[in-house]
Parts: C-alpha cells; sequence; structure tokens
C-alpha cells in the first residue's frame, strides 16, 4: 500500500479548537510509516505534551509488517524464529507497552493517542474503556458489532479478536494505543500467539463483512468519534468534575521530581506493575518520589470485581516466572531498603499466589543480601570479612485473603520469613456486599488471627477506608475486631473514587476528623497508627513507629 502522506509528517487532519468552550485536540496522518519512526516521534511528542508545548495529540497511521513484543513477558509468544521472519521481511520490536505480542502490517487502523489524563479527568482503567468505546462505534458505523470481554482489553467478533489494545501512561501522557484490523493479511499473526492468548482467532472487517473499505474514509470516521470522545466531551466531563470537586486538603500538586522519573523510569522498562498505578493511588507522586512504590504481583487482572477498586477483573494469565528476577533488578537499581509487595485476588491458583510471593521476597534476597564482604583494617588487605548490617532489604506482603487455603498460604509463606504481614479489611461490615462483593469480614479476620499465631514475632497490619457511609461506631468495632485478632498496625485513609464504574464518595472527612481517629486507635492498643486522608496501606510503611 502507497503513503497516504509523507511518513510521520505531521499534517492536522481537522482542527477543533473553533470553539473556545472545546478542548484543543490534534489529529494527525502519518500515513503508511515506519513504526520505529512513529515510536519515537511518539516519545517525542509525549515530552512535549508534558511539559504543555502541544495540546492533546492523536497519530493515525499504517505500518509495513512488523511484530512488537509488549512488556508483560509471559504473554510474549513467537511462533517461529527471528530470522525466519526477517526472511519474511517482518521486523521484530521489543517495546515497553502494554499486553504481549500483537502485529502491523498495512491496511491495519493504528492510532497513538498522545493525551494528558490528568487534565481530562481520566483514570487509566477509564481511558481504556475510552478507546474501547471508539473502537466499537467505528466498527459499528464500519457494518461489524463488537464487544468487550473482561480482563481482556480490545474488542471481540464473538471469540474472533478485532482490535487490541497496548497501552502505557508515564507522567499522566499516554503513549501507544489501538489497532484495529480492517483489511490487512491476517497471515501474518499465523507467527506469534496474539497477546498470549492460546487458540484466539484473529478476525478482520474485511473477513466479516466481505467489503473492501476506503482507508481514507476510516480515518476520517476516526478522527471524528477522537473528537467526540477526548475533545468535545470534555465539555461535559468538566461539567461532571464541577460536582465532584474535591475539597482542598485533597488536592496535590503534579509530581516533578528526578526521583519520581527515575522510579517511573525503573519500573517502565522492568515492565512491573504497581498498584499505585493500577489503584489511581493518589499517593503515587509523594511516594515515587521519595523512591518507594507497592509492587503488584501475579498480573494486574483481578478474579473479583470489588466495587471501591479500579482493577481489571476478569481471567487472569497464568504466573509470571521472570516476575521475581524483575523486582529484584528492581530494589538492586533504586537502591530499597523497604519494599512492598502485593497481589491482585488469584482465586484461580490452589495456594492463592502464596508461592509467588515467597519466591519474590526469596529471589530479592538474594539479589540484595543484607551481608556484604567488608574489609578488615586490622587484617591482611586482601582479606576480607562478612558483617551483618541492619539497612538490608525489609518486606511488607499485603495479601489477598486466600479464600479456600489460608493455612496453606500461610504454610508456603513460612519459608519467606521476615516480613510485615498486611492484609486490608478495607469497610466494616454492613458494607461488604456492595464494597467487597466475595470477600467476608470474618475470613479476613479469621487470616490476619492466624498469620499472628503462625509467625511468632512478626507484626501484622491492616486498614480500613473511611468516606463509603460507614458510622463512627461502625469504624470504632472494626479496630475493636482488629485489635482482638493481635492486628498491630493500622492505616485509616479517605476512599476515593477511582474510575468511573466505582462506588461513590459518601463522605470527605476531614483532616480533624482523621487526627481524632488517630487518638481512638492509640488508645486501643495499635502501637502504630497512620490515619489521614491520603493514608493508604502502604503509605509510609517503612516508618518503625508512627505514634
Amino acid at each position: 500500500m502507497q503513503s497516504e502522506q509523507s511518513p510521520v509528517k505531521i499534517e492536522s487532519v481537522k482542527s477543533v479548537a473553533q470553539k473556545t468552550k472545546i478542548r484543543p485536540l490534534r489529529i494527525c496522518d502519518c500515513g503508511l510509516a515506519d513504526y520505529r519512526e512513529v515510536l519515537q516521534q511518539q516519545h517525542e511528542l509525549r515530552e512535549k505534551r508534558r511539559r504543555g508545548e502541544i495540546p492533546d495529540t492523536v497519530l493515525i497511521t499504517e505500518h509495513p509488517a512488523v511484530i512488537t513484543l509488549g512488556a508483560r513477558q509471559s504473554a510474549n509468544k513467537l511462533l517461529t524464529s527471528r530470522e525466519y521472519l526477517a526472511q519474511k521481511q517482518i521486523d521484530v520490536i521489543d517495546i515497553r507497552r502494554g499486553g504481549g505480542t500483537t502485529a502491523h502490517n498495512p491496511g491495519q487502523l493504528v492510532f497513538y493517542p498522545i493525551l494528558h489524563l490528568q487534565e481530562l479527568g481520566l483514570g487509566i482503567s477509564e481511558y481504556i474503556r475510552e478507546l474501547e468505546a471508539i473502537g466499537a462505534e467505528l466498527l459499528q458505523q464500519l457494518g461489524v458489532r463488537s464487544r468487550r470481554r473482561k480482563g481482556f482489553p480490545g474488542l471481540w467478533v464473538d471469540n474472533r479478536k478485532i482490535a487490541s489494545i497496548g497501552a502505557r501512561v508515564s507522567k499522566f501522557v499516554t503513549y501507544h494505543g489501538m489497532a484495529i484490523n480492517i483489511q490487512n493479511d491476517l497471515s501474518i499473526f499465523d507467527y506469534i500467539v496474539p497477546c498470549g492468548l492460546d487458540g484466539v482467532e484473529i478476525t478482520s472487517i474485511l473477513k466479516e463483512t466481505g467489503k473492501r473499505c476506503s482507508m481514507s474514509s476510516v480515518k476520517q470516521k476516526l478522527s471524528q468519534l477522537l473528537i467526540n470522545h477526548f475533545s468535545a466531551s470534555n465539555e461535559r466531563r468538566a461539567a461532571s468534575d464541577v460536582r465532584r470537586k474535591l475539597p482542598p486538603w485533597l488536592r496535590r500538586p503534579l509530581p516533578t521530581s528526578e526521583s519520581y522519573n527515575r522510579t517511573d523510569n525503573v519500573l517502565s522498562s522492568l515492565g512491573l506493575e504497581t498498584i499505585c498505578t493500577n489503584a489511581n493511588c493518589p499517593n503515587r507522586g509523594e511516594c515515587w518520589s521519595r523512591g518507594t512504590a507497592t509492587v503488584l504481583i501475579l498480573g494486574n487482572v483481578c478474579t473479583r470485581n470489588c466495587k471501591f477498586c479500579s482493577v481489571e477483573s476478569g481471567k487472569p494469565d497464568p504466573p509470571d516466572p521472570t516476575e521475581p528476577a524483575r523486582i529484584a533488578e528492581m530494589a538492586k537499581q533504586m537502591g530499597l531498603k523497604y519494599l512492598v509487595i502485593t497481589s491482585v485476588n488469584r482465586d484461580d491458583l490452589p495456594d492463592g499466589g502464596a508461592g509467588h510471593f515467597r519466591d519474590c521476597i526469596n529471589e530479592v534476597r538474594q539479589q540484595c543480601p543484607d551481608i556484604h564482604p567488608v574489609r578488615n583494617s586490622q587484617t591482611d588487605k586482601n582479606t576480607t570479612r562478612r558483617e551483618k548490617i541492619s539497612n538490608g532489604v525489609k518486606f511488607e506482603i499485603l495479601t489477598p485473603d486466600f479464600r479456600n487455603c489460608q493455612s496453606r498460604a500461610l504454610k508456603i509463606l513460612r519459608d519467606a520469613l521476615p516480613f510485615v504481614f498486611a492484609h486490608n479489611i478495607e469497610t466494616v461490615p454492613s458494607l461488604y456486599p456492595i464494597a467487597r462483593v466475595g470477600g467476608s469480614y470474618q475470613r479476613s479476620l479469621n487470616l490476619l488471627r492466624i498469620a499472628g499465631e503462625t509467625y511468632n514475632g512478626i507484626q501484622t497490619k491492616s486498614s480500613i477506608m473511611l468516606g463509603l457511609g460507614e458510622t463512627d461506631a461502625e469504624v470504632e468495632q472494626v479496630l475493636k475486631d482488629l485489635r482482638n485478632v493481635g492486628c498491630d498496625r493500622i492505616t485509616i485513609g479517605q476512599y476515593l473514587k477511582p474510575s468511573k464504574n466505582s462506588l461513590e464518595v459518601v463522605e470527605y472527612v476531614t483532616p480533624a476528623k482523621f487526627d481524632w481517629w488517630q487518638q481512638k486507635a492509640a488508645s486501643l492498643g495499635f502501637p502504630w497508627v497512620m490515619s489521614s486522608p491520603f493514608a493508604r496501606s502502604s503509605y509510609f510503611a517503612e516508618q518503625e513507629n508512627t505514634l
């Protein structure tokens, strides 16, 4: 296919700044363009957008035959050698977008939004839903009805995949994007396992309808949809933001420090997930600027669908055996002294994921030992002695409730001691049917009790959110219940709605009331209390004392 314009040449398809009330959006047709060149263009535009030098921008393109490998190593599956693919003139490129292996070739429509999510008022999960909505509306206009599949970003026609999403966000700015099969040669997918999903059939508009499309017309339709979702719709979103305006004590400046950027780069380069990003945590800027992050293991797809959380739910992938080594490398690069590890619920695993927690901790200990060779000045200069130092990596694990396997999970985790054992109670029992479907208040209390009894001498920890409609009496009873099962540490924080499908905030609790809860928890016997609007389960977890 011939390029409709010069590759990677930025040309505005349509100006949408004609009305001052409509947010500017620049749409650029790159024609048929080399993947590497467009990737470089994305990086440059992303930095300009972050600095506010350009408006939100979307690149629309087609690529010569190329296979790209994502950050999720377990989902990168080639069915033939790179040498063979080179003979077929198919490039293979390792990148750091989300997802696994995918393929591009002429006749496939690809678009890369460079958007500032914070200014748009979107969380990451909401952004992915917007991409899926745009793709579904475009396919509908072209005569194909598609659907989403929970836990698998992209679009499907029955069980056939027609569109893929591989997105990343850095410093609130998006890059990478979405590919929709219009009339491309689908045989390129025979060389890969698309997105790591075995047995998936790939389809296209041409295959479903038997009709060819004008790519120019398709691009124009896409451009209008992009405007509808990311420009004109902003006026409606702004009105919504006014209704849910945060009180002054819950507003925070954008993170800009070198430490924040370094943390972001390390996590991105190693393809690691964090709860900071997946749960849209408001403390990400502060924590990453301190060089700390809470690692999310076992994937970013949960087997449950708690309404207070923005983590995707669905069928997760098997545990990634490379993850422990990547976490160890992160700990080395960041010089961590305290590492918090958490996970999604993995009710699909016999041990609930306990073995993977153990492996991650032990790998970090092996790669970052707290025993170091130290020169002994009183002996021969070539002689070394081994000295125990007190500032080796310490661990806190924030686990799921290990439904149906608590005893087994705790037995497995014994091989990774010592650590602080944390499990969040989340809310009061009366709100569990609304906020924590699949959870059990008594099961969570039981896990904390058994952990304290099983691991002699370790600290146990839990966390509760305020602002979901609970009463003071209910919160106080939860604190008493936690102390009765031996819980040592408690975090009390404000619930903030992380995505549009999450529960609404019922109340914004004042800082003074959080101070009151700090004193109440201390009076009930908690030796470690973190209570503030921004407190989260791992917020300043490294502090030895808080009282």
